[in-house]
Order: C-alpha cells, then structure tokens, then sequence
C-alpha cells in the first residue's frame, strides 16, 4: 500500500503549494504504508529535510520529473536533487519517477505523447546512472 500526496495535476496546473514540513510528524512517520510517492518537481513542495521524518519501513518515491510542462529536465540538476535527498533517507529506499500522471482529466496536461515518452526515457537513464538498473 502507498501515499502519493498530490497537489493538483489538472490541465498542467496545480492546486496548492507548501513544503511537506506539517504533515511529515504523521504521514511520512506513522502512515502505515509501503512507500511515499512525494511530488518534488519545482519549489512549491519545499526542502527535502522533512524526509527525517520518513520510518525506517518506507520507501520514498522522489517525483523530480514534472508532468506539467513539456520541458525535459536537466539530468545533472536531477542526480544532484537525488543525491541531496540521500542525505536524509539512504539511497536503497529512494526511487524516481514523474511526480504525477500525464492525465488527471480527459484533456490531459499540455504535453505531447512524444513528450512524455522522453520524459519517462529520462527516468530511465537516470535511474540506470543511479541505482545501476
């Protein structure tokens, strides 16, 4: 069982902002589940230091890719995020992935199909540098 905390994802916009500081003492501590899948693709979701709160049982998916907008992030600014976060939960629980889905609407988010295919190429590559799978 897992959490994605989401904070909007409809037609690439999104409906709230703030860091994970007040909810991380209950949800990232005590929420009896598997894994955490945290949105962390632009500065509205705050600092990684709240991840001191995650339980040694989780696993923390770091949602670094955006699916609202169309632009392919930078893969060195991505591993240096990543290896950030690894400073407060080790890197044998952390993963990647987009931080939400390309479609939370029948219109979807202003990317194209092709877009979004580069963008999960991206996770790819990046998680082969990373984790070497």
């Amino acid at each position: 069982m897992n959490t994605h905390i989401c904070r909007g994802n409809y037609h690439s916009d999104y409906a709230c902002t703030g860091p994970y500081d007040a909810v991380a003492p209950y949800v990232f501590a005590q929420e009896n589940v598997d894994a955490l899948y945290l949105e962390y693709d632009d500065e509205r979701s705050g600092g990684f230091e709240p991840l001191t709160q995650v339980s040694p049982d989780k696993k923390v998916v770091l949602g670094l890719i955006t699916t609202k907008s169309p632009t392919l992030e930078d893969k060195g600014s991505v591993i240096r995020r990543i290896r950030e976060a690894e400073q407060y939960v080790p890197l044998d629980r952390l993963y990647l992935s987009p931080q939400c889905g390309f479609a939370s609407c029948e219109i979807g988010n202003k990317l194209t199909e092709d877009e979004q295919w580069a963008k999960l190429a991206l996770v790819k590559e990046i998680a082969e540098e990373v984790w070497g799978c």
